[in-house]
């Protein structure tokens, strides 16, 4: 472990070209201290957000000087690369996403525009942020309503029957079919979230769409099964 970490300085100190693609394969070392550590040079020197992960260890694990640290490289990296930022948040595991918006919120960061704004809240699940921005919100979350994950379904869907946008109508109806549940199938199934975001919106449309799905039995078959 100390071996890796003395490489890795002295690549620093010699400005190795390979420095980068050791410092990605570091932070994903088996060792804590390690993982930290190529997190730490790889914010600080390269500002790539591939480092995030790590950063959100240092935050929760780290000395306090490593903590200190992690909180600005993570204001560096969020400005320098909010795409890779957001990216990294999403694919992170719920404590370590949840750790690193806290810190983005107790530095003062902040969302530069309000797609930046609206994507970022998508990312970190905070639904009710983007009920206040209202109608700005509604083209992000109708983008979600097609994530992978269950529960950002969920939440986008509450979000939109919160905002009550007729714009919404088309893609909760769609969810209509959806079975599913949060990440693992864990929380209340996207169609019940779907069809109380709809009679919300209430528009005839809205409320029509509903009222066929309940009276054909809720979860309608594919087409062509029995």
């Amino acid at each position: 472990m100390d071996d890796l970490i003395a490489e890795i300085e002295q690549m620093i100190e010699e400005d190795d070209p390979d420095l980068l693609e050791t410092l990605v394969e570091a932070v994903g070392h088996r060792q804590q201290r390690v993982r930290i550590y190529a997190g730490l040079r790889l914010g600080e020197l390269f500002q790539d957000a591939r480092a995030i992960p790590a950063l959100a260890e240092a935050l929760e694990a780290g000395s306090r000087r490593e903590q200190t640290e992690a909180a600005s490289l993570l204001w560096e990296i969020a400005d320098a690369d909010t795409p890779g930022m957001l990216r990294a948040l999403h694919h992170a595991p719920t404590a370590a996403r949840d750790t690193l918006a806290d810190a983005l919120y107790r530095i003062g960061w902040s969302p530069m525009d309000a797609d930046t704004a609206v994507a970022y809240y998508i990312t970190t699940h905070q639904w009710r942020e983007c009920i206040v921005m209202g109608s700005e919100a509604v083209p992000g979350l109708l983008s979600a309503l097609a994530d992978w994950d269950g529960s950002v379904r969920r939440g986008a869907a509450w979000a939109l029957g919160e905002i009550g946008d007729g714009r919404a109508v088309a893609g909760l109806a769609e969810l209509l079919n959806d079975p599913s549940g949060g990440l693992f199938g864990e929380g209340g199934r996207v169609c019940d979230i779907a069809a109380e975001a709809l009679e919300r919106i209430g528009t005839a449309e809205a409320v029509d769409v509903v009222r066929a799905w309940r009276e054909a039995g809720e979860i309608r078959p594919p087409d062509g099964a029995d």
